[in-house]
Formats: C-alpha cells, sequence, structure tokens
C-alpha cells in the first residue's frame, strides 16, 4: 500500500481521481490547489503525485518545479494532467491530456508506483500493533510500583523535596513515552479510528490553549482567532492530541508561543509559532520521522501529529530559520 497525493481544484474530479487510486489499493490525501499539494507533500512524503496543471495560487507546472527542486521529494515521481499542455512537462514523471480514458490512468498509476522511491515511514502491521502493546503493558506494572513508592517516600517525608519531585519528573516523562509508544504503533498498524463531530475549533483551541497556559504560565501564550465560529468535522481528542504535542515542542523554549486559527471556505489552518532559535535544513528533513535520537525532532509527538493531521485528511507542515523561531501549521479540509 502507498501513499498518493492527489491534487485538483475541480472537486468531481478530484474524488473520481481519487476514487481511482483507492480502488488499486492505496491511500490518498486531497489538495485543492498546488500551494496545499506543495505543503501536504512536504508534511506526508507521498509516494506519488497526481497534480492537474491549472490550478490556483500554484500550477500543476510549478509545483512538479518546486518538488523536483526539493532534496527530499525530487525522487517522488509526478504524473501530470492537462488539458492545455500537449505535450506534458520533462519536470513530470508521466503526462495524461485530458480527457483521458480511466485504464490509462490505472496503468500509469501502477507503473509510477513500481518505479518509485521507498518509503521511510513506519510500515503498519498487525505485529507493530502488537509489539506497542506490548511494551505499554510491560511499563505499566514498573511505572505503577515507582510511582506508588514516590508517593510514600513524600509522605513519608524520607526524602530530598528536590528529588522527589524530579523522580517525578521523570516518571511522568516515561509514562508519556510509553503512550506514545502504543499510539504510534497502532498509527502505523493503521487501526486508529476517528470519532468525528461537527463542532467550532476555535472554542477547542481556546480551552486546549487555557490548559496550557495554567499549567505553564511561565510562558506568554497568545491566540488569534476570527469571532465567528469555526465549523469543522474533527475528533476533539485526537486533535486535542495533536495540538498538545505542537504546544509541547513550542513551549520548551520559553517566551511567547504564538496560535493563529485562519479559516477560509474551503481550508481551516491552526499555526503555532515559536521564537526558540529554530530548527535546521538537515533536522527539516527528518523532524516527522519516529524513533530520532536527538534533534529538534526526537521522540514520537510531532511524528503522532502529523499521522492525525493526515487522518483528518489534512497534513502538518513547518517552516524555520535559525534565529527567527519555527512554525507548525495544520491544514484541515472542511467538508
Amino acid at each position: 500500500m502507498s501513499l498518493v497525493l492527489v491534487a485538483d481544484d475541480e472537486p468531481a474530479v478530484l474524488e473520481v481521481l481519487s476514487q481511482v487510486v483507492e480502488d488499486l489499493g492505496h491511500d490518498v490525501i486531497q489538495a485543492r490547489d498546488g500551494e496545499e499539494a506543495w505543503n501536504l507533500a512536504r508534511a506526508r512524503r507521498p509516494n506519488l503525485v497526481v497534480t492537474d496543471h491549472m490550478m490556483p495560487r500554484l500550477s500543476g507546472l510549478d509545483l512538479c518545479r518546486k518538488l523536483k527542486g526539493d532534496e527530499v521529494l525530487g525522487r517522488v515521481p509526478i504524473i501530470l494532467l492537462s488539458a492545455v499542455l500537449p505535450h506534458g512537462a520533462p519536470e513530470a514523471h508521466a503526462f495524461l491530456h485530458k480527457p483521458f480514458e480511466i485504464t490509462d490512468f490505472e496503468s500509469l498509476i501502477r507503473q509510477a508506483l513500481a518505479e518509485a522511491p521507498p518509503s521511510k515511514g513506519l510500515e503498519g502491521s498487525a505485529a507493530v500493533e502488537a509489539l506497542g502493546t506490548w511494551v505499554a503493558l510491560g511499563f505499566e506494572g514498573p511505572l505503577s510500583t515507582a510511582r506508588a513508592q514516590v508517593e510514600r517516600l513524600r509522605t513519608e517525608g524520607r526524602a530530598d523535596g528536590g528529588a522527589l519531585e524530579t523522580l517525578g519528573a521523570q516518571l511522568r516523562t516515561m509514562e508519556a513515552l510509553s503512550r506514545d509508544f502504543q499510539e504510534a504503533a497502532q498509527l502505523a498498524a493503521r487501526t486508529v479510528m476517528l470519532r468525528p463531530v461537527m463542532a467550532d475549533l476555535g472554542v477547542h483551541l481556546r480551552h486546549t490553549l487555557e490548559a496550557w497556559r495554567q499549567d505553564r504560565p511561565q510562558v506568554r501564550w497568545t491566540l488569534e482567532a476570527p469571532d465567528s465560529r469555526v465549523e469543522l468535522r474533527f475528533d476533539p481528542a485526537r486533535m486535542g492530541q495533536a495540538l498538545d504535542a505542537l504546544l509541547g515542542h513550542a513551549e520548551r523554549h520559553g517566551g511567547e508561543v504564538r496560535v493563529e486559527l485562519e479559516s477560509t471556505p474551503s481550508l481551516v489552518t491552526v499555526r503555532v509559532k515559536d521564537q526558540g532559535p529554530g530548527v535546521s535544513d538537515e533536522e527539516l528533513r527528518h523532524l516527522f520521522e519516529p524513533f530520532r535520537a536527538g534533534g529538534a525532532g526526537s521522540g514520537l509527538g510531532l511524528f503522532i501529529a502529523s499521522e492525525l493531521a493526515r487522518l483528518h485528511g489534512g497534513g502538518l507542515s513547518v517552516e524555520s530559520r535559525r534565529g527567527q523561531g519555527t512554525t507548525f501549521s495544520v491544514v484541515l479540509p472542511r467538508g
């Protein structure tokens, strides 16, 4: 099973092309214009890109050029669709002139994926999920015992308060790692199911930010959001989990963490900005990879956040420059 990014500004065409890809047994992420496709490609690293040429904000041809010029995405094959380009473009792996037969499209999908570079992400399987559950259960006993002993020492006053606080913090970190490992395994095995509801994302974001404001008062938390309701179909628990990962990454630098909510008729974007030292280009290329030792993307939180954004039909991207902080953007479709 591969991940295919399909980009077209005509909703009906986008749905038909996506359905064909899904019928071939692959996962699909959708983009409604070239700029959205570029952001999703950077966030999700698809195995194949299928794009129309005539699109707003960024044409299919310009998208091809940006993808080919990217160090990470340059080897990803691209199928370019167009009714105005008679012979395609050298930047594309393959070309189909509109209108075309679905059977020709299916053949190109199979051919392109056969030549696509392998995905660097986790491979989903029942074995991976079982391993995650085993690790979580295996940690639960020792962690429970350690928590009880720390609480006993605190109650009896037989240990230094500072040492107990440090031990408590380390236990909480281990508990979080255990939960994240199990969550990452379930995401890799594709067994995570969303429970979406129609709700106001602005209200949800305000509640999430208020909890962080109370827990981390040393950080200046600011929110810029529309006064009107931002109705969206999403899973509140899973979206909160993704936001917590981004806020947790941002607050490590102290100072101010700025959260912005932007809404258009077709998209909702949540940006989390920090004033930290920024992330190097090398770290950016691996930021959403799981199980990395050291570096800005250590741990599983950002991988989990990117996967949860994908499950919502959107994507997570990042922009950063040394000395200018880091901005994470969650882009979600409305509809």
